[in-house]
């Protein structure tokens, strides 16, 4: 196999799995319901409590594990700005490199290019 093969078949894969995801997850959630249901049964069996005193430490770990989840996601939330920190400044740091090695003449004429592209793109100007 080649590797743009190998990466034809990675990107596809990349695609189905960002399609499959919500559905997955949606399962998850019905999964996690059912088993909360499955911990009630079983507090109630085991350890002898009342279906209210075992609905009372389903409804705790319920609380407990949207906390862990909003935690988690708020955790990855800050991974997210930290990557994106990261590459901007990777990037930046590329740039000024490409910039420094590249003819002057051409370096001039892309931000002169830049600079009409933004004045035209500006209300009222170029109509």
């Amino acid at each position: 196999m080649t590797d743009s093969r190998l990466q034809r078949a990675y990107d596809s894969a990349r695609r189905w799995l960002r399609e499959e995801l919500p559905k997955a997850e949606e399962h998850a959630a019905e999964s996690l319901l059912h088993a909360l249901g499955g911990v009630r049964e079983y507090l109630v069996a085991a350890e002898e409590l009342t279906r209210d005193e075992a609905q009372k430490v389903v409804d705790t770990l319920r609380w407990d594990l949207r906390e862990a989840a909003h935690h988690w996601h708020d955790l990855r939330l800050e991974y997210v700005d930290w990557a994106r920190f990261d590459v901007e400044q990777i990037e930046a740091a590329i740039f000024d490199k490409l910039l420094a090695a590249a003819d002057p003449t051409w370096v001039e004429l892309a931000r002169f290019q830049k600079g009409r592209a933004q004045l035209d793109d500006q209300p009222g100007h170029g109509e």
